[in-house]
């Protein structure tokens, strides 16, 4: 399964059903677990871990020393779970900082020329599109949908099954659900189309709906709109991630416009 030229160091650990395509570059310590096809021209550099089901395309390169110039050399990782497809020329970073990873989760769309940068973690089922950029320590939550071209600034965060248009600057923190686009980045409406694809009851969507009115639509500032949903709405597990979301926001949120 591993083609004549490629180049596999004997200290990685691969299994047997993993097919290695021509010109690849395999250094030690990778990690790479069953049926993942890796495919002509890839470099995976030490530290790398790989799971299951993944399709790699040509040119890609995992692991890689960051663009960081407080990195010293220390040993550092990236981790990519299972069934994603990492499509050509993608470029994925290891961490800056002893023990720190990059890291991508299961299900994963990653297209042609993105970039994943250190320290950056990417959750389950999102969708990159081609040219994309995350900066370092940039987060991108579940289901999540990054245009092409999207310059997502380092810290920044996209929270779960939110869309951002193509091109634009992500500077502030997106929230979950959101649908945003516009120069400077704004909250457009709710990722309604999103929610339906992904199965959420109209009661869901609703709820959603009336917290971003709230967030975006009324005259309160965010605090005061925080105070008032968790006063009068209903805290299930979406609005809560909304709040926890907006809490946590090191970098402030994009509002709406």
């Amino acid at each position: 399964m591993i083609h004549p030229t490629a180049i596999v160091s004997k200290e990685s650990n691969i299994d047997k059903d993993v097919d290695i395509g021509p010109f690849c570059i395999i250094e030690e310590g990778v990690r790479i677990e069953g049926e993942t096809i890796i495919m002509n021209g890839v470099i995976i550099r030490k530290g790398t871990t790989i799971g299951k089901n993944n399709k790699i395309f040509p040119y890609v390169i995992i692991g890689e020393e960051p663009q960081d110039k407080s990195y010293q050399g220390e040993n550092t990782e990236v981790e990519i779970g299972d069934g994603n497809d990492i499509r050509e020329f993608v470029t994925i970073h290891r961490a800056v900082g002893v023990g720190k990873k990059t890291t991508l989760g299961n299900r994963n769309y990653i297209m042609a020329y993105s970039h994943i940068g250190h320290n950056a973690k990417v959750g389950n089922n999102t969708i990159i599109v081609n040219g994309a950029t995350l900066g370092g320590y940039a987060e991108v939550g579940s289901y999540a949908y990054l245009s092409a071209y999207v310059a997502l600034h380092q810290f920044a965060r996209v929270g779960a099954y939110a869309i951002v248009g193509g091109g634009y600057r992500v500077i502030k923190d997106v929230i979950p659900f959101a649908l945003a686009a516009g120069e400077p980045l704004r909250i457009v409406s709710v990722n309604t189309v999103g929610l339906r694809r992904n199965n959420f009851s109209q009661k869901r969507r609703e709820t959603i709906k009336e917290t971003f009115n709230l967030l975006f639509r009324s005259n309160l500032n965010t605090h005061q709109a925080i105070e008032r949903i968790e006063n009068q709405m209903p805290m299930n597990e979406d609005v809560k991630l909304i709040i926890d979301f907006i809490k946590t926001s090191k970098r402030g949120i994009v509002k709406g416009g």
